[in-house]
Formats: structure tokens, C-alpha cells, sequence
């Protein structure tokens, strides 16, 4: 046979050789060992199989992952082309391809950060090279992307030092509400030119055990010591330094750069080419491709805790559990996030003909989470910033301008003009969206203006201007997803912490909650100095049970002391952005924030109150009385009753800790601002508004049940969509 036909033969042939690509095999046309297996040829002897990871400019398997391509039994050398040469012969071995674990284990991607700091570097590259720790020899080459996984490692998303720092400040664990501690340590080098709002360095939490009765404030089963349990356990767990629980449905991503990068189905499957590659087990990434672009089901993939807003910003939201719900559901109908297919709601009530939680119009027109929040805002800066707020950069007024001013294209890198119109391009399909400018709303004259628009987004008499004040959200969110009567639970008995852990240590908290609610707007003044709605955080009650008195404790809320010396529940509130936006939002009417007819007794003052802060008997829980000094608490004597929607007392005192200090405070209204909006009397027959029923004060149902459908903003066209709101409410 001639030397042509042998190597064409031997081609067609290879892959019925190394079916179980387990013994060394020798073949006279040498390709990587990695392809071999992972890239077959075919019968016309074409490789196919593994998709290229890395499109935009060519990597071997191992300039990525590490081992060896190429394996020699002689010695290996070049050709003047620079291809692999051998003065013997080239074999096939799996085994000096792959990266061997050593004595560590051999499955990885369910351990926390600290123990993949103990896995050998050659393994956790050959596994992921994407992960932080070995990323200077992957992505972050000084040839390659340096600069952005330096700024990575100080970002956010790497140290999820806001999780932990304003819930550990209302607890009492730590004196300032800026950052301290980090899933991971890091240093800023270049603090002296950080903003403000930035810290110099992050410590990893690492709470000690507890142990009842020790006597150290760190140990001992108070409410700090055990949030601290909690925070390490059950929220420490979606940041870039390990792969989180990689367990159930809708949480499978990878660690490091490929925690976004590369995309993960919900279910974890596999749909790759690749014929080594499982197609029945988990985790593994959909294809073996990188993206610069990932989709919103990946950012979902961490971002459903929390603000919810991956699942809000869809239309569909957590219930409070099974038996608190309304009656005439529609469910997501698909296990996620570790919760059974009832879990999640998207519809509240399909006997009507209008979707009380509908998705953002900005998800509805096609965008994508990338198409607003930049490569800066995602990577960082290069500083350390344990508020979100700091590192958040795009206003909704940087697309679509405000009353005084058009956007400016040059603000945002997806923006451009064309014909005196601003459009948005977006970057996972190219699609054109023309983006909407409140000034054209507010002008008379324009087609795009409306008297509504005009009266609520344009310039009064008095000079005010209600997007001078008002963020764009407050108006234009369609529903808030809030939860109240959170129930933080403890077992420290032997069976109880053998149940939750499987040793003899601290049991893992579990938590439960009263109520689910939409439709609760209740202002503040957020940190770039406007008014928006806010939502409880880390507002909850400690039950301890298993030790023995007094170590028990029950119901008992954090204890925060303000340096006046007054002491409150330590409960949370912060203001942030739903991501429900609606052209017209029928969860923000005028009644909202002033009175109806008339000053005097207006109709809607329970409204306000809401509103405003004051709260109403709607969600009242039975909890320790915080003046008994003991921790232990006494059920039948020792209780107090707390109004859990309530955020200052009617004389203008604060009962949250609010925490959020940068780059203006975060705060509650006070009362002389809450008297000037009072002051302002709008019609009872506004387009939206919001029935009062006799029963408002008490029924947990207001004001969802009695909210009017003024407008349910049809869909927008996929082909042209506006990507925004143009009118107001």
C-alpha cells in the first residue's frame, strides 16, 4: 500500500482504535493527544467533536488547561514552522494528557473557597482555568486580559463583601457599616486614589463554632454570633472564587472568568459536541465556548437571592411557601434554585386578564443584562467597594435622559444617534431599539408627548421637577417583591445538628417566612440622593432550640444601638431598583405619596402612611421584647409586638438601620419632608389610583387585591422596540 493510502486508511480507522481512548497508542500522523479523544475524525476522516473555547484568536487545550499535548517517546523538538518534532515515535496516553488530582479528590466543584485553596494549582487549571487562583497563567497572561482579572479579583462579585458588611453592622458584629470582611482576603494598592465609598482591604469571615455559655461574644448563641453562622453558610455562596453548590437547577456555573463566561444550561447538561463528555451528569458548561457576552439565564444563575432581580426582571417571583399563597396560581412549574416546581409564581391570579407581576420591559424587549450594566461596572474598577451602589455606574437617565436633557451616546457604549434619535444595540443579537427620551415626553409639540408624561416628569411651578428628586424606577416599577415575618431557626440539639451538618457541629439555620407581598411602596431616600423604594433586609427573629437554658433563645430580633444611645430591633431596610420597569406601572399612582380631595382627613392616609414609612397593623409578629437585657426570652412574658412594614415611628424616629452611607446617606423620610408631599393634593379620579376598602390597616392583601389596571403595556414589537418607559405615572 502506498504511503498516502496508508495514512488515509490509518485516519478512518484511528477512531475505532482508541474507542476507549485508554491505552497508548502509536500512529504515524501525530495530532494533540487532547483532540484524539475529544475530536475524533469522522468516517471521511474529518476531526469533530469539542467546540473551540477560544474563537477569537487560536489556543492549544493544554495553553488553557494545562498537561501534555504532545507526548514523545524519544525526544521532542521543532521544525522551522515551529511544529512538534519527535526522534521517535508519538503516543496516545490518557493518563500524561490529563492533570492527575494527586491525593486530593478528584470532584471539586462542590467545595468551598478555603478548600480549593488546599487543591494542587496544576489540577484546579486542569479543571477550570478560568478560576481566580490560577488565572495568571490562563486569561489573565500579560499577553492577554491582565488588567480586567486584576480588576476582578477586587470586584464585587469576587468578594460579595456587601452580603456580609451592612448585616453584620445592624447586628452589632462590626462598627462601621463600610467593608471588613470578604469571602476572601484583598487589598486595594491603589486606595489613595479610590472614591470614598472604597475600603482598603477585606478579611475572610470565618466565624468561629459556637459554643453555648462560653462567654465570648463571638461564640456564645447570640443573634450576631449565629447570623455570622448563617452568612457563612447559606449566602456565602455565590461569589467568584468557588463554584457554589453546583447541586440543583438554575445555580450550575463554573468559578472565576468562566463563572460568566462560560455558559451554563439551568439543568447542567451538557450540549456539546464533545463525544467524551457526559450528556447525563452535572455540571457541565452547555458547549465548550467562551462568551464575551452572557446571557441573562446565566446571570441568574446567581443572581435570584437577594434583590431578586434575575427572577423579577422575567415576571415570576419566590411565594412564601405552601399553604401562604393566593388561590388561583400559575407556577413556574420547574424545580430551581433548590425549591420544588410550585415554587415559584407567575401569575397571582389567572381568573383575570391582566399579569400582576409582568416581566421588565427592557427583558420583554430583548435586552440583556450586558446591554445595560458595563464591562467596568461587571469587572470593577480596580477598587474595593462593599456597597453595590458605589460600583453601579448606569442611571436609567443615562439612556434615557430626563426632563432637562437628552442621553448622550458617548455615556454608554451601546448608545448611538441616528436622524436626532437615540438607539440602543444590543449585544447578544444586534438588535436595534430606539430608546425613548424623556425630554421628547415632556415637550409640547413632539410626537412623543403626553400631558401625563408633562405633569408628572416635567417642570412645575414651584420649580420642582419630579426627575430632580424621584428615581425613574419609583414611578415606573410594577411590583416589589417584599417578604415580612422572616424566621430564622437554630436546632443545637445532637440529633438536630446531626441532621443539618452529618457531625457533631453547629447545625446549618434554616429559615422560614409569613408573608410575600407586591405592592408595597415604601420610600426612601437612596444614595445618589432620590426618593425609590425600598424592601426589608435581614429583617428577621432567632429561634435557638437543643441547648440548655438560658441559652435558648426565641424570636429574637438583632439588637443595633444608634450613637445617640437609643436601641431598636436591628432590622434592615434598603432602597433599590426592582427591576419591574413598565411604560406605565400600575403600582405608582399620585395617591401614593399625596393626599386625595384634601388635606384634611384625605381618604387614602393609611396609604401614606404605608408610603411613607409608618406602616400599618397589616404584618404584626410576636417577638422578644428587646428591654430584657437576658438573651434568653420567656414566650409568655417577654414578647413585644412589631409592625414589620414599619421604618420610622410617628415621631419621626428610625426603627431600621439603614447602612448605606455612600455617596450620600441612605435614610427615611422625616417628617417635615413627609408633610411637604402631604401638602400636595391630587384628584380622586386619576387615571391609576389605589381603592382604600375599610379593612386596608389590617388586611395583608392591601393593596395588591385592590390595586386598579389602568394599563397592561402590551408587549413591544421584537423588530423596533422602544427599550424604555416615555410616559409617566
Amino acid at each position: 500500500m502506498s504511503r498516502p493510502l496508508l495514512l488515509a486508511a490509518l485516519a478512518v480507522a484511528l477512531p475505532g482504535l482508541l474507542a476507549g481512548c485508554e491505552r497508548v497508542e502509536e500512529r504515524v500522523v501525530h495530532r494533540e493527544n487532547c483532540l484524539v479523544c475529544h475530536q475524533p475524525r469522522n468516517e471521511d476522516g474529518e476531526p469533530e467533536g469539542i467546540e473551540e473555547a477560544h474563537p477569537w484568536y487560536a489556543l492549544s487545550c493544554t495553553d488553557c488547561h494545562g498537561g501534555e499535548a504532545w507526548v514523545c517517546d524519544g525526544t521532542r523538538g521543532t521544525d522551522e514552522e515551529g511544529r512538534p518534532t519527535c526522534d521517535g515515535k508519538w503516543v496516545y496516553d490518557k493518563e500524561r494528557a490529563h492533570v492527575s488530582p494527586g491525593d486530593g479528590p478528584k470532584y471539586i466543584k462542590n467545595l468551598s473557597s478555603r478548600e480549593l485553596d488546599e487543591i494542587d494549582p496544576a489540577y484546579l487549571r486542569f479543571i477550570n482555568p478560568g478560576d481566580l487562583r490560577v488565572v495568571d497563567q490562563t486569561c489573565g497572561q500579560a499577553a492577554c486580559h491582565q488588567d480586567v482579572t486584576e480588576r476582578v479579583m477586587r470586584s464585587t462579585m469576587a468578594h460579595t463583601s456587601g452580603e456580609l458588611t451592612v448585616a453584620r453592622w445592624r447586628a452589632g458584629a462590626q462598627a462601621t457599616p463600610y467593608g471588613v470582611y470578604g469571602s476572601v482576603a484583598v487589598s486595594d494598592p491603589n486606595y489613595d486614589e479610590a472614591p470614598r465609598c472604597a475600603v482598603e482591604s477585606l478579611t475572610p469571615l470565618a466565624p468561629p463554632s459556637l459554643q453555648p455559655g462560653s462567654g465570648d461574644p463571638e461564640r456564645d448563641l447570640n443573634v450576631a454570633a449565629v447570623q455570622d453562622q448563617y452568612l457563612a453558610k447559606s449566602c456565602l455562596r455565590c461569589h467568584l472564587w468557588d463554584f457554589g453548590e453546583n447541586r440543583f437547577r438554575g445555580d450550575f456555573r463554573s468559578s472565576g472568568c468562566t463563572a460568566c463566561h462560560m455558559v451554563y444550561e439551568d439543568d447542567g447538561l451538557s450540549r456539546s459536541a464533545d463525544p467524551r463528555i457526559s450528556k447525563e451528569t452535572t455540571p457541565h458548561p452547555a458547549r465548550h465556548e467562551l462568551t464575551t457576552i452572557p446571557p441573562i439565564q446565566q446571570c441568574t444563575h446567581c443572581h435570584y437571592r437577594g434583590g431578586r432581580i434575575g427572577m423579577s426582571i422575567q415576571g415570576y417571583r419566590e411565594s412564601a411557601g405552601r399553604g401562604l399563597n393566593p388561590p388561583n396560581i400559575e407556577v413556574l412549574g420547574i424545580a430551581q434554585h433548590g425549591h420544588d416546581a410550585a415554587y415559584y409564581i407567575t401569575d397571582e391570579d389567572t381568573t383575570n386578564d391582566f399579569d400582576e407581576t409582568p416581566p421588565d420591559v427592557h427583558f420583554e424587549a430583548g435586552m440583556h443584562c450586558v446591554d445595560c450594566h458595563t464591562e467596568e461596572e461587571v469587572h470593577g474598577d480596580g477598587h474595593i467597594y462593599a456597597d453595590t451602589q458605589c460600583a453601579i455606574k448606569t442611571e436609567c437617565e443615562t439612556c434615557h435622559g430626563d426632563g432637562d436633557r437628552r442621553a448622550r451616546p458617548e455615556d454608554h457604549p451601546s448608545l448611538y444617534e441616528r436622524d436626532g434619535q437615540i438607539y440602543l444595540r444590543t449585544k447578544l443579537d444586534g438588535r436595534e431599539l430606539l430608546v425613548p427620551q424623556v425630554l421628547d415626553a415632556v415637550t409640547p409639540g413632539n410626537p412623543r408627548y403626553t400631558e401625563l408624561a408633562a405633569r408628572t416628569m416635567g417642570p412645575m411651578p414651584s420649580g420642582f421637577n419630579h426627575t430632580q428628586k424621584v428615581d425613574c424606577y419609583t414611578c415606573h416599577a410594577s411590583w416589589v417583591p417584599t417578604c415580612y415575618g422572616c424566621h430564622v431557626t437554630l436546632d443545637m440539639s445532637r440529633e438536630g445538628r446531626l441532621q443539618a451538618t452529618g457531625e457533631l457541629t453547629p447545625g446549618k439555620p434554616t429559615g422560614t417566612r409569613s408573608w410575600v407581598v407586591l405592592n408595597d411602596l415604601v420610600l426612601m431616600w437612596n444614595s445618589d440622593g432620590k426618593l425609590a423604594p425600598s424592601m426589608p433586609t435581614e429583617r428577621f427573629f432567632l429561634t435557638v432550640t437543643g441547648t440548655d437554658a438560658p441559652h435558648n433563645l426565641h424570636a429574637r430580633p438583632r439588637s443595633f444601638t444608634f450613637p445617640d444611645g437609643r436601641t431598636i430591633a436591628g432590622f434592615g431596610q434598603r432602597a433599590f431598583n426592582p427591576h419591574t420597569t413598565r411604560r406605565r406601572s400600575p403600582f405608582s399612582a399620585c395617591d401614593r405619596c399625596h393626599s386625595v380631595g384634601s388635606t384634611d382627613s384625605p381618604p387614602n392616609e393609611v396609604l401614606m402612611d404605608l408610603t411613607h414609612g409608618f406602616g400599618t397593623d397589616r404584618f404584626l409578629f410576636e417577638g422578644c421584647d428587646l428591654s430584657n437585657d437576658d438573651d434568653s426570652c420567656d414566650p409568655a412574658t417577654d414578647t413585644t409586638t412589631y409592625r414589620l412594614d414599619a421604618i420610622i415611628d410617628r415621631a419621626g424616629n428610625p426603627l431600621v438601620a439603614v447602612g448605606h452611607p455612600d455617596p450620600q446617606e441612605s435614610r427615611p423620610l422625616t417628617l417635615e419632608e413627609i408633610e411637604r408631599m402631604r401638602a400636595i393634593v391630587v384628584s380622586a379620579d386619576e387615571e391609576i389610583r389605589t381603592e382604600i376598602p375599610p379593612d386596608a390597616r389590617t388586611n395583608p392583601n392591601w393593596p395588591f387585591a385592590q390595586q386598579v389596571e389602568a394599563s397592561t403595556s402590551t408587549p413591544p414589537s421584537r423588530g423596533g422596540a422602544d427599550a424604555g418607559a416615555d410616559g409617566g405615572s
